[in-house]
């Protein structure tokens, strides 16, 4: 999600708010926050995406679905 200005933490916010969101990252590059999300079915995906965008100070975003994870597991930091 691009966010525009100073409207991030309002912006997080808002996003908390949807049930359906489940991680909210912040990040560098072209877009400041990368949002997963898990709906039951595409058109719920499509109607929680509609509602996303038109939250202020959202100005884009894109769209990614993830088909398949072979592999998860937490970093081992020493």
């Amino acid at each position: 999600i691009e966010i525009e200005g100073h409207a991030a933490d309002r912006v997080v916010r808002a996003l908390g708010g949807f049930p359906e969101v489940s991680t909210i990252h912040t990040t560098n590059g072209r877009w400041d926050l990368v949002v997963e999300l898990g709906t039951a079915s595409l058109t719920d995906f499509d109607a929680v995406l509609r509602r996303i965008r038109l939250i202020a100070g959202i100005t884009g975003s894109e769209t990614s679905l993830l088909l398949a994870t072979p592999r998860t597991t937490r970093a081992r930091l020493t």
